[in-house]
């Protein structure tokens, strides 16, 4: 992150400038054992070794992190606040030079507070939804979001069912005092799993509560997978700790999970339609976009006329994808050749004050879609036809070398284009 104090005069507030394009890190994973997790006198550590270690760049971390922001419900409002790049609120807080993932010195004193804990929450669930990626898992939704917009589609006809959606929610209640962290995975074979994130910012020599943390996730899981049917067959307990770039102790950051399979008896239970976790899915990303009334009525089963949209298309890799500019920045790497050459530039500054920077210097954040996702989601929202996302085929390998940003296996994308490179841009239209 580059800040630049010194063009403070010229600009109302601090000008700070956001370079990805290098960061990257990786993170061990450490599969513990479920029986040792669950006896109260068992010990874990010493820990294992990795099975394997996650690679991330803090584009996919931002991008994570985001969708499990957006997979909430929000106002209107809220929408065009929190939709703003993610990398641009957090990027300061990681040591990002290709090895372990590191916080930045001092981080865990600054996110003491409540409302700071918060963000760092939605951090683990960022790198729950990419260990989840990992394993094969392309969609997700937020499980008691994903039962409640089922419950509310069942008929309420007659008083047995009334009864038994009041005994579900109740149940529901019972076992999440109130929390909203579950999420409902699936991978392209529409193979279902529950996953719970746990674990946070560790302070200077703390050991984290990776036994306890994992317990409790279990318990959590247990209480919540037979509320649905078809019911999932693996369930993810996963912890996230994350040390600072100076901590000394033995244990680094890493990331550790325990995956008990099985199905449990279930006496109330709430189908979910075939394409439900897609649904929710992509409504998170619309709501990203800004498209809001799409995205509910994607999310919650409702067919609707729709409007056109005509949206502009960037080629990344082999695939195209529609995209909305949700911002706009200055590329660092234009910006420091033209700090790097300031006294040449600066006989020009007038030119660059009134007028503002040219087409290299200009970055537009963007949040998109691919091309042939899109279509599958404005006929599931316009016609009857059967289960049209379920035809969604993942892509877990997409070339993003020439292009500023992230990519996952979904079709969702989020990054940079630079206002030089849109003077020919295509448009493609949606009905959504």
């Amino acid at each position: 992150m580059t800040t630049l104090p010194g063009l403070a005069p010229f600009f109302p507030a601090t000008l700070t400038v956001t370079d990805l394009t290098a960061a990257r890190a990786t993170l061990p994973i450490i599969e513990l054992d479920r029986a040792q997790v669950e006896r109260e006198r068992a010990r874990i550590r010493p820990l294992p070794g990795a099975r394997d270690h996650l690679r991330i760049t803090a584009w996919s971390l931002y991008h994570a992190a985001k969708k499990a922001e957006l997979a909430c419900s929000f106002t209107t409002d809220q929408i065009d606040h929190l939709a703003r790049c993610f990398a641009n609120e957090h990027h300061g807080l990681f040591r990002w030079n290709g090895e372990e993932l590191r916080l930045t010195p001092g981080v865990t004193d600054m996110y003491e507070s409540a409302a700071q804990a918060s963000r760092a929450r939605l951090i683990g669930e960022g790198m729950l939804l990419l260990a989840m990626q990992h394993e094969g898992y392309a969609f997700w939704d937020r499980f008691d979001l994903l039962l409640k917009r089922a419950l509310r589609k069942q008929p309420l006809n007659h008083p047995e069912s009334v009864r038994r959606a009041r005994a579900i929610r109740k149940r529901l209640d019972a076992g999440r005092n109130g929390k909203r962290s579950d999420f409902v995975v699936e991978n392209a074979n529409r193979e279902s799993a529950l996953a719970e994130a746990k674990g946070g910012f560790l302070s200077p020599f703390a050991t984290g509560a990776i036994k306890s943390d994992l317990r409790e996730a279990l318990q959590q899981l247990a209480a919540t997978k037979p509320l649905i049917s078809p019911q999932p067959t693996k369930t993810y307990a996963v912890g996230t700790y994350l040390r600072e770039a100076d901590d000394g102790h033995d244990e680094g950051s890493l990331i550790a999970f325990v995956d008990p399979e099985g199905r449990d008896d279930a006496d109330l239970t709430v189908e979910f339609p075939p394409d439900w976790v897609r649904r929710g899915n992509y409504a998170a990303w619309l709501l990203g976009m800004g498209l809001v009334e799409a995205a509910d009525a994607l999310r919650n089963g409702i067919t609707r006329d729709g409007i056109t949209v005509s949206l502009p298309v960037k080629r990344v890799g082999r695939r195209d994808y529609a995209y909305v500019v949700t911002g706009a920045g200055l590329n660092p790497r234009h910006l420091r050749h033209f700090l790097r050459d300031f006294r040449h530039h600066w006989t020009h500054w007038q030119e660059w004050f009134f007028f503002g920077p040219g087409r290299h210097e200009v970055e537009l954040n963007v949040v998109g879609l691919r091309v042939d996702v899109l279509d599958s989601i404005s006929r599931a929202l316009t016609t009857v036809e059967a289960v049209p996302l379920l035809g969604v085929e993942p892509g877990f390998e997409t070339d993003t070398a020439q292009f500023g940003g992230s990519v996952m296996p979904d079709g969702s994308m989020c990054g940079t284009v630079t206002v030089d490179s849109i003077r020919e841009t295509e448009f493609r239209e949606f009905t959504l």
